[in-house]
């Protein structure tokens, strides 16, 4: 059966994931709607597409239009801020959602009212994998775990924005030498970097929570790729997993993989299919 799919948020993932949907890389579905409140973004996105969606860049029009009606799974692919608005009105909605700012799910109000709503509603929640690996281990072993540490190394062009140097009035450019930048937990590490560490949030939500969850977040000028170390020690032994990402070259903020987790969770949402992994 056809999917049909609204992407909401017309940056880096929800442009690839348009353009793969739009070329019929991703088998039984349709994209029938994109959701901006950047009119320029979503003209941008819109220009690419051969077959055109309904195009919305106000969120009442987008939740009222006839076509959100037929939605089967919208897509979040904007930010934490977008995730934290617009979710839990389109699962009172009754739709399907994928979430890419996992980030959001430190807000316990929000997690709550999202678990509240995907067993009244019984609709699913997908959250993909993104730039890391290693989650159906950590989920598998979550009762038995002991310690998680994410350590998450990046360079300036990758950090830079975040309201952790506004916060603490630093110059992101005048650092020149490898240094530890952070430690704490997961939860205060997406209040300070939050487009920079959704991935502790998925750690968090697979292992022992977003409160015992370390996070280290290394700046090193040097680096080209983004490094996350996830160590992980549990009652049965210790395992430390780490991946080197390249950025994507349009945002420097999101590693090319979680566009290609994205992908693969969509194309495993829409085709019947072997199901690999816990």
């Amino acid at each position: 059966m056809n999917k049909e799919i609204a992407i909401v948020g017309c940056g880096v993932i929800g442009s690839e994931l348009a353009q793969n949907i739009d070329m019929n890389k991703i088998p039984n579905c349709s994209l029938s709607i994109i959701f901006d409140i950047d009119k320029n973004k979503l003209k941008t996105v819109f220009d690419k597409l051969t077959n055109k969606p309904a195009v919305f860049s106000n969120f009442k029009d987008f939740m009222e239009s006839p076509q959100f009606k037929k939605i089967d799974l919208v897509i979040e692919a904007a930010s934490i801020t977008a995730a934290s608005l617009y979710g839990i009105d389109v699962l009172k909605g009754g739709k399907d959602m994928m979430i890419m700012s996992v980030g959001v799910f430190s807000d316990y109000d929000f997690y709550r009212e999202i678990i509240h709503l995907i067993k009244m509603k019984s609709s699913n929640v997908f959250l993909p994998s993104g730039a890391i690996g290693g989650i159906d281990l950590i989920r598998s072993i979550k009762n038995h775990i002991d310690s998680i540490t994410l350590t998450t190394t990046k360079n300036n062009k990758s950090l830079k924005g975040a309201p952790f140097f506004t916060n603490f009035k630093i110059n992101v450019d005048e650092i020149l030498n490898k240094q530890v930048i952070f430690e704490g937990n997961a939860e205060d590490a997406i209040k300070q970097f939050p487009s920079n560490v959704n991935v502790s949030a998925l750690i968090s939500l697979a292992g022992i929570g977003f409160k015992q969850t370390v996070v280290k977040i290394v700046l090193d000028p040097e680096v080209t790729n983004n490094i996350h170390e996830i160590c992980v020690k549990w009652k049965f032994g210790e395992f430390t997993i780490k991946i080197s990402n390249r950025p994507s070259p349009e945002n420097p903020k999101t590693s090319y993989l979680a566009i290609l987790s994205a992908l693969e969770c969509l194309r495993s949402i829409c085709s019947p299919d072997l199901k690999i992994g816990s």
